[in-house]
């Protein structure tokens, strides 16, 4: 029997943003098999959080992005307006926010270059975090340093 309860694979939206159960007995289930993994997102705040917010179009000009980290599990993106975090899709690095107050357009997501090997190094540590490396709110993230002055023999 494992040790820990933490889940024995990194969450993505495709995996936690699932439709909800059939209206009645008997009913076929609803199928979200063809909605894109950064729109899952809209589905599910419909029916969970009662907020129907349409799907975005376009994207937010000239944004450099928000970077995607695993955080205890999960992968997550954090908005920059709003400051709302929502697990994301890395198979569709596009970000939404659901906050009614945001309605913005899409943002682009900034993943790993590979994002299994990512997802391998939180799998390996006990709390399961981690950072973008480049990411400024890194917590490891540690500006340069000077070089220190070299002793004279």
């Amino acid at each position: 029997m494992a040790t820990t309860a933490l889940p024995a694979a990194i969450v993505r939206a495709e995996t936690y943003y699932l439709p909800p159960p059939p209206p009645r007995p008997g009913q076929p289930p609803h199928d979200w098999s063809q909605v894109p993994g950064a729109e899952l997102i809209y589905r599910w705040a419909e029916y969970r959080l009662s907020r129907r917010l349409p799907v975005p179009t376009g994207t937010v000009p000239d944004h450099p992005g928000l970077y995607a980290r695993i955080d205890d599990g999960r992968w997550l993106a954090e908005c920059d307006a709003c400051k709302s975090a929502w697990i994301v899709s890395v198979a569709d690095p596009r970000f939404g926010c659901v906050e009614t107050t945001c309605k913005r357009a899409w943002v682009p997501l900034l993943l790993p270059d590979d994002t299994d090997a990512a997802e391998a190094e939180a799998l390996a540590l006990p709390r399961r975090f981690w950072w973008h490396e480049d990411d400024p709110r890194n917590p490891a993230w540690e500006p340069p340093s000077e070089p220190d002055p070299e002793e004279e023999p």
